[in-house]
Protein backbone atom coordinates (compact mmCIF):
# COMPACT_ATOMS: atom_id res chain seq x y z
CA UNK A 1 0.00 0.00 0.00
CA UNK A 2 1.44 3.41 -0.85
CA UNK A 3 1.77 6.05 1.26
CA UNK A 4 0.27 9.49 0.66
CA UNK A 5 3.42 10.76 -0.01
CA UNK A 6 4.18 8.25 -2.76
CA UNK A 7 0.86 9.85 -4.15
CA UNK A 8 2.17 13.02 -4.00
CA UNK A 9 5.23 12.71 -5.79
CA UNK A 10 3.11 10.31 -8.04
CA UNK A 11 0.72 13.54 -9.12
CA UNK A 12 3.50 16.34 -8.85
CA UNK A 13 5.48 14.64 -11.45
CA UNK A 14 2.46 13.54 -13.85
CA UNK A 15 1.61 17.33 -13.65
CA UNK A 16 5.89 18.18 -14.64
CA UNK A 17 5.00 15.70 -17.34
CA UNK A 18 2.35 16.85 -18.44
CA UNK A 19 3.83 20.46 -18.83
CA UNK A 20 6.87 19.09 -20.73
CA UNK A 21 4.94 17.42 -22.70
CA UNK A 22 3.99 20.04 -25.44
CA UNK A 23 7.58 21.00 -25.87
CA UNK A 24 8.91 17.74 -26.36
CA UNK A 25 6.23 16.98 -29.13
CA UNK A 26 7.27 20.13 -31.27
CA UNK A 27 11.08 19.03 -30.56
CA UNK A 28 10.78 15.70 -32.06
CA UNK A 29 8.41 17.20 -34.70
CA UNK A 30 11.75 19.41 -35.41
CA UNK A 31 13.89 16.73 -35.49
CA UNK A 32 11.75 14.88 -37.76
CA UNK A 33 11.28 17.89 -39.87
CA UNK A 34 15.32 17.98 -40.27
CA UNK A 35 15.22 14.84 -40.81
CA UNK A 36 12.91 14.16 -43.92
CA UNK A 37 14.23 17.16 -45.59
CA UNK A 38 17.65 15.25 -45.61
CA UNK A 39 15.60 11.91 -46.75
CA UNK A 40 13.91 14.58 -49.76
CA UNK A 41 17.42 15.84 -50.65
CA UNK A 42 19.14 12.74 -50.87
CA UNK A 43 16.32 10.96 -52.63
CA UNK A 44 13.11 11.65 -54.41
CA UNK A 45 10.67 13.81 -52.47
CA UNK A 46 7.57 11.11 -51.96
CA UNK A 47 9.64 9.02 -49.40
CA UNK A 48 9.83 12.16 -47.38
CA UNK A 49 6.12 12.93 -47.54
CA UNK A 50 5.85 9.21 -46.96
CA UNK A 51 8.24 8.99 -44.30
CA UNK A 52 6.55 12.69 -42.73
CA UNK A 53 2.61 11.38 -42.86
CA UNK A 54 4.26 8.08 -40.82
CA UNK A 55 6.01 10.20 -38.65
CA UNK A 56 2.84 12.91 -38.35
CA UNK A 57 0.53 10.33 -36.92
CA UNK A 58 3.52 8.30 -34.77
CA UNK A 59 3.98 11.97 -32.89
CA UNK A 60 -0.25 12.34 -33.02
CA UNK A 61 -1.19 8.94 -31.57
CA UNK A 62 1.74 9.06 -29.28
CA UNK A 63 1.22 12.83 -27.98
CA UNK A 64 -2.19 11.69 -27.05
CA UNK A 65 -1.48 8.44 -25.40
CA UNK A 66 0.66 10.28 -22.64
CA UNK A 67 -1.97 12.54 -22.24
CA UNK A 68 -4.53 10.53 -21.36
CA UNK A 69 -2.34 8.16 -19.27
CA UNK A 70 -0.74 11.39 -17.37
CA UNK A 71 -4.61 12.68 -16.49
CA UNK A 72 -5.40 9.08 -15.63
CA UNK A 73 -2.15 8.71 -13.40
CA UNK A 74 -3.29 12.19 -11.36
CA UNK A 75 -7.00 11.40 -11.08
CA UNK A 76 -6.33 7.83 -9.50
CA UNK A 77 -3.77 9.75 -6.93
CA UNK A 78 -6.10 12.26 -6.04
CA UNK A 79 -8.63 9.76 -5.52
CA UNK A 80 -6.35 8.14 -3.73
CA UNK A 81 -5.48 11.26 -1.17
CA UNK A 82 -9.56 11.78 -1.24
CA UNK A 83 -9.21 14.66 -2.86
CA UNK A 84 -11.05 16.57 -5.61
CA UNK A 85 -9.61 17.53 -9.25
CA UNK A 86 -10.72 21.26 -8.46
CA UNK A 87 -8.22 20.93 -5.66
CA UNK A 88 -5.47 21.41 -8.40
CA UNK A 89 -6.36 24.64 -9.46
CA UNK A 90 -5.73 26.10 -5.60
CA UNK A 91 -2.41 27.10 -4.49
CA UNK A 92 -2.80 26.36 -1.47
CA UNK A 93 -3.57 22.85 -2.14
CA UNK A 94 -0.87 22.41 -4.27
CA UNK A 95 1.25 23.85 -1.10
CA UNK A 96 0.00 20.97 0.79
CA UNK A 97 0.69 18.63 -2.14
CA UNK A 98 4.46 19.79 -2.08
CA UNK A 99 4.71 19.65 1.57
CA UNK A 100 3.27 15.91 1.55
CA UNK A 101 5.83 15.10 -1.08
CA UNK A 102 8.57 17.30 1.09
CA UNK A 103 9.04 19.12 -2.00
CA UNK A 104 10.16 22.98 -1.86
CA UNK A 105 10.22 23.74 -5.22
CA UNK A 106 7.76 26.53 -6.50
Amino acid sequence: MATKREHAVAILDAIDSKARLKSRTILGAGVATAFLLVIAYLTIWHYAVGGGLLIGLLLQVTHERVTVAVDAMIASNMEKLGWKMEALDDEASMAKLRKLAKRNEG
